[in-house]
């Protein structure tokens, strides 16, 4: 990406070399520093403005800072921040070289955001992004049809602020916002006469609203899930190939809901809420303790014939959502539920990986064990 960029010729080299450039793109989301601004401002920066209103001009400016290479540095001469008060209503538009970044209105509604596809269709493909989730927030991800870097882009729609502020904790597309901001920032433009570094400098003061990296709390930061657990369903049309048992797959769903909702259950005994996904990643169970530490479940239906392929097929996944939650700051308990385990070998080998392993015909014993597991295994 270094050489991607460096392939260019810009001013902005002046000021951060594309090396820098590059290795900022999926640095750990943070903000440039409120002080010092790009701009003075005199006066209450939300002067006429209502809830919604400080809300929106916040996001506005914690967006500039947080995408926007050097965005202190950088204003006015890569970047600007409109404020088009003729319009019905009020629009804020962030832009960054020749291009719209981000949009929104004064008075809440759509907020909507252009990015380098990479990063977000290579989150996609390893499962790092819910897309059931973006779908359930009314989240749209379309092709971009403006010229530039036109097979590169997409285009984001939120409903709301507070969707776009949900959206905005997924580092992928902090990244993807990022990549894009670097390649038109580095191109050849101008914004004299069209810079207005007031408006720059109250949507700067605004985001002291959202402080850090604090957009909005992490999906079940609060309540140690996504959202509540649904169960699956099997739909009427499954496939008849002669390869394919429909008995069997109906009896692993229904299996799996069931040591779900025992587990659920069993737990709730203790006052303890569970629920699906965490922090976007899409572990089956999540929840806290009475103590506040996190854990997570993978599930796993075992049937006659399958209890070693299902064995390894979730301890890997197990592992893989422990690790994609501990990148996203995110230390969880990770915990492998099956209905039976006939081969005790398997305990000392998720034990091994730090990962508790639980099975149907012991649940007696579940509490007890997910309570010692605490500070003995990973997480």
């Amino acid at each position: 990406m270094a050489e991607m960029l460096a392939s260019r010729r810009s001013r902005l080299w002046q000021l951060v070399t594309p090396a820098d450039l590059a290795a900022w793109v999926f640095a750990g989301p943070a903000p440039s520093p409120l002080d010092p601004p790009p701009v003075g401002f005199d006066g209450d920066w939300a002067s006429g403005l209502d809830e919604t209103g400080r809300q929106a001009w916040a996001l506005a400016g914690w967006v500039a800072r947080m995408v926007v290479p050097d965005a202190a540095n950088t204003a006015g001469k890569y970047w600007i921040l409109s404020h088009l008060d003729d319009a019905r209503p009020a629009k804020l538009r962030l832009t960054v070289g020749v291009l719209e970044i981000l949009g929104l209105y004064d008075t809440g509604g759509e907020v909507w955001l252009r990015s380098h596809a990479a990063p977000i269709v290579s989150a996609m493909d390893v499962g790092a992004v819910d897309l059931h989730e973006w779908e359930r927030r009314g989240i749209e991800m379309r092709e971009d049809g403006t010229k530039t870097l036109a097979e590169e882009k997409v285009f984001l729609s939120c409903p709301d602020l507070e969707t776009a502020r949900w959206l905005l904790r997924h580092p992928p597309v902090i990244a993807g916002l990022r990549l894009l901001c670097c390649w038109v920032a580095a191109g050849p433009y101008s914004f004299e006469g069209r810079y207005r570094p007031e408006v720059v400098a109250r949507a700067w003061w605004a985001s002291e609203l959202l402080p850090g990296d604090d957009v909005d709390p992490l999906p079940g930061g609060g309540v140690g899930f996504d959202r509540p657990y649904t169960g699956a369903t099997v739909t009427a049309d499954l496939p008849a190939q002669r390869s394919f048992d429909v008995d069997a797959y109906r009896a692993g769903v229904d299996e799996h809901d069931r040591l779900c909702r025992s587990l659920i259950a069993h737990l709730a005994g203790s006052g303890i809420a569970v629920g699906s996904g965490l922090a976007g990643v899409n572990v089956d169970l999540a929840w806290r303790d009475v103590d506040g530490h996190q854990f997570i479940a993978e599930v796993k239906s075992v049937a006659v014939g399958n209890e070693v392929e299902q064995l390894r097929l979730g301890l890997g996944q197990v592992l893989e959502y422990r690790h994609r939650l501990a990148a996203r700051g995110v230390a969880a308990t990770a915990v492998l539920l099956v209905s039976r385990c006939t081969d005790p070998v398997w305990r000392a080998i998720c034990a091994g990986s730090g990962v508790l392993l639980l099975a149907g015909d012991d649940q007696p014993t579940w509490l007890a064990k997910l309570e010692a597991a605490v500070g003995t295994v990973n997480g």
